[in-house]
Parts: C-alpha cells; sequence; structure tokens
C-alpha cells in the first residue's frame, strides 16, 4: 500500500487545480480519478462548447480549457492515475485513511480531498415511455458533438444553463430547438436566454413537458408533449430529444464513512472547506458551505480548492503558514 500527505479524489477542474496547488505547497499527493482522462464534466458533458467565466479567459472550448487545466496541474510532476473509482474511505486508529480503489486498498493518507464534482455524471430522466427504448438513438443527455444533431428538430428538456447552453451551441446546425421547461420558471443565464430568444430556430415553451417518446424503432420521430397550464395534448415531430434537467448527486457514497449533507445532495463543509471528519476536505461542485448560496462555477471550485488544500496544508504540518508563498514569487 503506497503512503501519501494527501488523496485528491477528482481530476476534473477543481480537482485539477488543487493538485497544482498542492504541489505549490509542497504537499505528497495522489489524485484519483474514475474516468479514463481528465476533464470531468467537461470532458465528458460539453467537450465542444465555449467557457467564458474563467478569470483571464474571455473565451476558451471547453476540452481546450481541460488541456490547459491538466498542463498547469502537472506542473510540479504529481501522481495522476485515472481509471481509479474510489470505492470507500476507511479511517484508521492513527487518524489515518486507507483508501480503496477499485475495491482494493491501495493508498494510506493523512488527508482528504473530495472534488468528485456531480459525482458518476448519473442523468436525472424524464421516466416516460420511450425514453429507454430510444437511449442514445435520438433520446440524448449531453451534447458530445455538435454534428451529431446536424439538420435535427430538437426538443430540449430544461430551463437551466445547460438547456439553453447546448440550444445556443447546436443552434448553428439544427433546423430547429426547442426549449420545454415544465413551469414558467427559467433558472439559466439572463444573458443566455436573451440570446436564445433572438435567434430564429430557437422557440421557448413554458409549462410544456413530454409524456412520451415515439419512433420508428431505429431513431425517435416524435414526442407527445402536454400544456400544463390548459391541460391538452399535442405532438411534435422531432428527430432528438436532449434531456437536461440535472444530475444526481450523493454525498454518501462511501461505506465506512458518513458525511453531514446539505439536502442529501452536498457534502456539508466550513469555511476552511473541511467536513465532520478531521482531516478530510471536499470543494468544488459536491461541496457546500452550510447557510451559504452554492456557485457552481470552475472559477469558483478552483477558488475553494485553494482555499481547501491551504488549510489541508495546516492540519498536515500546523507549523506552517496558512497562506504559503506568493507563485509570483516563484522561478518555474
Amino acid at each position: 500500500m503506497e503512503e501519501v500527505e494527501l488523496v485528491i479524489i477528482g481530476a476534473g477542474p477543481a480537482g485539477l487545480f488543487a493538485t497544482f496547488c498542492a504541489g505549490l505547497r509542497a504537499i505528497k499527493s495522489v489524485t484519483l480519478e474514475g474516468l479514463e482522462t481528465y476533464g470531468g464534466q467537461m470532458h465528458e458533458l460539453y467537450p465542444e462548447k465555449k467557457v467564458y467565466d474563467i478569470q483571464g479567459i474571455p473565451k476558451m472550448v471547453s476540452s481546450e480549457l481541460a488541456k490547459k487545466m491538466y498542463e498547469q496541474a502537472t506542473m510540479f510532476n504529481p501522481k495522476i492515475v485515472f481509471n481509479s473509482d474510489v470505492t470507500d474511505i476507511i479511517p484508521t486508529e492513527g487518524g489515518r485513511f486507507i483508501l480503496e480503489v477499485n475495491g482494493e486498498q491501495a493508498y494510506e493518507s493523512k488527508a482528504v480531498l473530495i472534488c468528485a464534482g456531480v459525482g458518476y455524471f448519473t442523468p436525472n430522466k424524464l421516466n416516460v415511455e420511450g425514453e429507454g427504448t430510444y437511449a442514445d438513438k435520438g433520446v440524448y443527455y449531453k451534447v458530445k458533438s455538435i454534428a451529431d444533431f446536424k439538420d435535427d428538430r430538437v426538443i430540449i428538456v430544461g430551463g437551466g444553463d445547460s438547456a439553453f447552453d447546448y440550444a445556443l451551441q447546436i443552434e448553428p446546425v439544427v433546423k430547429s430547438v426547442i426549449i420545454a421547461q415544465h413551469n414558467g420558471i427559467l433558472k439559466a443565464a439572463e444573458s443566455s436566454i436573451t440570446a436564445a430568444k433572438e435567434k430564429p430556430k430557437i422557440r421557448v415553451m413554458l409549462n410544456t413537458e413530454i409524456k412520451k417518446i415515439f419512433g420508428n424503432g431505429e431513431k425517435v420521430n416524435k414526442v407527445d408533449i402536454l400544456d400544463n397550464v390548459s391541460k391538452t395534448s399535442s405532438y411534435l415531430d422531432v428527430d432528438s430529444v436532449i434531456v437536461a434537467i440535472g444530475h444526481k448527486a450523493n454525498p454518501n457514497i462511501f461505506k465506512s464513512i458518513t458525511f453531514e449533507s446539505v439536502n442529501e445532495r452536498y457534502i456539508k463543509v466550513d469555511t476552511n472547506y473541511k467536513t465532520n471528519i478531521d482531516g478530510i476536505y471536499a470543494a468544488g461542485d459536491i461541496a457546500d458551505v452550510s447557510n451559504e448560496p452554492k456557485f457552481a462555477l470552475l472559477a469558483v471550485g478552483g477558488a475553494e480548492a485553494y482555499v481547501a488544500i491551504n488549510n489541508i496544508k495546516k492540519y498536515l504540518s500546523p507549523q506552517s503558514s496558512l497562506n504559503g508563498e506568493h507563485s509570483s514569487n516563484l522561478n518555474l
């Protein structure tokens, strides 16, 4: 079993920046990622989407940004291991933790930082007839390639950022896009809503939900929709259904420990990003400071990782300064 000071769980944006920060603070760490590559949601859910909300980067395609983040994370030659699903965290009597990876005990660490994002990208589903039959044959839960929707008539279910981002992303190549929200509330960024309404191919339908998905056995060709105000049903001819209503999250996925949670979705942390278990911290989308608003943004997740790593350094070496040296003073 390999001994390290810190295990970072997740090589998404928060985990990658935490890996870099651990290198800055000279913490011997290993980063474990369950997927086969880095980037988390950026690679898995929206690799061709442009990202605009990172300081100093006006815009960059998600997959390219992930590469830059990985390049930064590896500046201090850390150990990053892919296809490594952390299946348990086992506390020991000495205050350390044994990390079970893919069902086998692999690492012993003094501290753990969980940057698991939304977990394993288990999407929320519509749970309507035809959804399972046409999964990946017209029913999708992410947009991995814009070209997959060329000349399609698309309906996107959801009213948040993902729904509007997907609509704007595929709009140049599709015949039409309908954004269907089950109530009258749109939760996407105002700029995205405005941009979508200015596109002639995009139509927003409020108080609308899909009741059934039809196809010819090979591909989706129609949906049955319900108007939740008039309670009337109608049919729409479509080629693709994109379900963008969020993902399931389970903050207590480890059998040997139990975290305090917020709304059974996030791991509850204090302002130092420490969980209720000494030595275990969490940052990024999976973490939530109780009674504080949650901003699931890349830039915010990076800031959380920075705070967590500095507090972890203090936990590991109480005589160390909390902040460490400014990176601008280093000759890297």
